[in-house]
C-alpha cells in the first residue's frame, strides 16, 4: 500500500485523501447530488474512510465548496453578496425567515468591504475540471497518482507533519494557514502546486463549518510532491525519537 508506514506511525486514525483534479475514468462509491447544497467536508471524511467520492460543478453548489474544490468563482456564481454574508450580515434586509449567517452575518470580517477584499483576493480556479474525485490512502493504486493529499490530524499529529514538511528541505516557513471555508485549503495547495518551491496548507478553520467537522482535527492539504518527500528517510525522522514516543504514550498508541 503506498505510504502506509507514516499513516502507522503517526498513529493517523483517518486515511490520508488523494484529491484527484479532472479524473473522469475512477469508479466511484458515492457521486455527490446535483442541486444539492453539498458541504465538501462530509465527503472528505467518507474518503478518508474507505470511499472512493466524486463532485462535479453541478453538485457543489456551497459558493464556498465550488470555490474550494476548484469550480471558479463560486461565490459570483452561487451568492454574489455573500461578502456581507461573510461580515455583518444584512440585518433588517435580510428575506423573513432568514437564517442568522444571513441576518446577523457570520462576524469573520468587520464590514462588507473588508470581507470584499479578502473576496477579491481569492485565488481561483478557472481549470474547468469536468469532476473532482477524492480517495483514500488504500486505493491509490487502483486509481493512480493524485494531484494533492489531505490529511485530518490532531494537534500533535499536526505538530509531527510540519517538522517533516521541512525534514529534506531545512524550510522553515512550510505550511501556511490562510483563512478560508472549510475545504479552501484544497483551493490553496492547488495553487501551490504551480509553484517551484510549494507549501503545504492547513484548513478546518472555518467555525461555521467546524460542527461539521470531526471534533479535535484540523486539516493538512499538499501537493504530491511534498507528500513523496515526507514519507521518504521515515526511520531517521522525528517519528523515531523519545520526543515522539512521550507524545505516543499520551495518545494511548504504546
Amino acid at each position: 500500500m503506498m505510504n502506509q508506514k507514516l499513516v502507522d506511525m503517526l498513529h493517523l486514525e483517518l486515511e490520508p485523501v488523494g484529491i484527484y483534479f479532472g479524473n473522469t475514468t475512477a469508479v466511484c462509491d458515492l457521486q455527490a447530488a446535483a442541486g444539492k447544497r453539498n458541504c465538501v467536508v462530509p465527503f472528505l471524511q467518507a474518503a478518508a474512510k474507505g470511499k472512493v467520492i466524486s463532485m462535479d460543478e453541478a453538485g457543489c453548489t456551497c459558493p464556498g465548496g465550488a470555490v474550494g474544490v476548484c469550480f471558479g468563482d463560486g461565490f459570483t456564481r452561487l451568492n454574489p453578496s455573500i461578502h456581507r454574508m461573510l461580515s455583518q450580515g444584512l440585518g433588517d434586509k435580510a428575506p423573513e425567515g432568514a437564517p442568522p449567517m444571513q441576518k446577523e452575518g457570520e462576524r469573520f470580517f468587520c464590514d462588507a468591504d473588508v470581507a470584499m477584499k479578502w473576496r477579491s483576493n481569492m485565488p481561483f480556479s478557472e481549470k474547468g475540471y469536468p469532476r473532482t474525485v477524492f480517495a483514500p490512502l488504500s486505493r491509490w493504486e487502483e486509481i493512480g497518482t493524485p494531484d494533492l493529499v489531505y490529511i485530518f490530524a490532531n494537534p500533535d499529529q499536526i505538530s509531527a507533519l510540519v517538522i517533516m514538511q521541512g525534514f529534506h528541505s531545512g524550510k522553515a516557513m512550510n505550511t501556511v494557514a490562510p483563512f478560508g471555508a472549510a475545504c479552501h485549503s484544497i483551493l490553496y495547495a492547488a495553487q501551490q502546486m504551480e509553484q517551484e518551491d510549494p507549501c503545504a496548507v492547513m484548513g478546518l478553520f472555518d467555525i461555521s463549518q467546524r460542527s461539521a467537522a470531526l471534533k479535535n482535527y484540523l486539516s493538512m492539504t499538499m501537493p504530491w510532491k511534498l507528500w513523496e518527500n515526507m514519507t521518504r528517510d521515515l526511520d531517521k525522522s522525528c517519528l523515531t525519537t523519545h520526543s515522539w514516543r512521550k507524545i505516543e504514550q499520551r495518545m494511548g498508541e504504546v
